[in-house]
This record gives structure tokens, sequence and C-alpha cells, in this order.
């Protein structure tokens, strides 16, 4: 499943990550109510050098494969692939960095072009993916690029893709 078709964004781009890209992007990102499954819980999002450092040391530790979701010049969402089993299966994350980036098929393409990385370069064959019961979006998303629904827990919807 390496990507012939025509892209919906072909200026939309993968870029491994940096610390100075996580920096950014976090010092810019807006969280989303829309993601919580009980609102009350949801806090604006501040931006904290410790933290970001933080979750960069996370990110490596984990052996995690960050790319930022570029738009032209413009970094507009990171998408993520670990829980990687080389020759067997890894999973997918992504996060747009506002509401102002979504429901413009940003998202789709990044995912697209994450999909052909992971099956074409990682020569892996399965990729997992999940989301909040409450994030339709992302579930439209996840089933249009080609995931298939696996099953719903309490919280998360669980989404799996083959290549072919």
């Amino acid at each position: 499943m390496c990507l012939e078709e025509k892209l919906i964004h072909p200026e939309i781009t993968l870029k491994p990550m940096t610390p100075e890209m996580y920096h950014t992007f976090f010092q810019e990102y807006e969280n989303d109510m829309d993601l919580y499954l009980d609102k009350r819980d949801f806090r604006e999002y501040n931006y904290e050098k410790s933290k970001v450092d933080a979750y960069i040391q996370r990110q490596n530790d984990l052996k995690r494969l960050s790319f930022a979701i570029m738009y032209g010049n413009e970094m507009v969402g990171e998408i993520k692939i670990y829980d990687i089993v080389p020759t067997q299966s890894a999973t997918l994350g992504i996060t747009m960095k506002s509401k102002k980036y979504k429901d413009k098929g940003f998202g789709t393409q990044a995912e697209k072009l994450a999909i052909e990385y992971v099956f074409c370069q990682l020569n892996i064959p399965v990729l997992n993916a999940d989301c909040v019961l409450t994030n339709t979006r992302s579930q439209h998303v996840l089933e249009k690029v080609g995931f298939r629904f696996m099953y719903a827990d309490d919280q998360r919807k669980h989404y799996q893709i083959t290549r072919n």
C-alpha cells in the first residue's frame, strides 16, 4: 500500500521532530475540550519548558518515532509511531496543534503518509491506532484512511490497518 494516489494536500509533509520543534509546537498548542470524556477534567494547556523536556525524553526512552506535520513551512501537528515491534506491528498517534488545523484534511494526509512510511520504509505489516470514545473526528479519519474498527473499551476505540 505505498501511496500512488493523488494527495489531498501535496504540501503536507512529515519531518522528524527535533527538540526545538517540540518546544515550538507546545508553545503554540491549544488543548481541545472535545477530547475529554468528562468535560470537567478539561484544563487549558500552559507551556512549561521542563515539562516539554520531560516529554521529549520520554519519547526518546520509549523509542518512539515522532514527526512534525508540516503544511509548507508551518508545523500544524505531531504524528507518532510507537510500540514498534520490528517486522510485526506498530501504533500510530496524532495530535493537531489546535482546532484551527482540524477539518482541513491535514490529519488525513499526514496519516496516509505515516501509513506509507510504516508499511514501505519500516516494513511493518500491521498498524494499530486508538482514540477516545468522544473523538468522532479522529474515528472518521482513521476509517477514511483504511483502518478497521476492532473493539472499544470503556475509554477508547481501537483500530487496525494491515498492508495488502
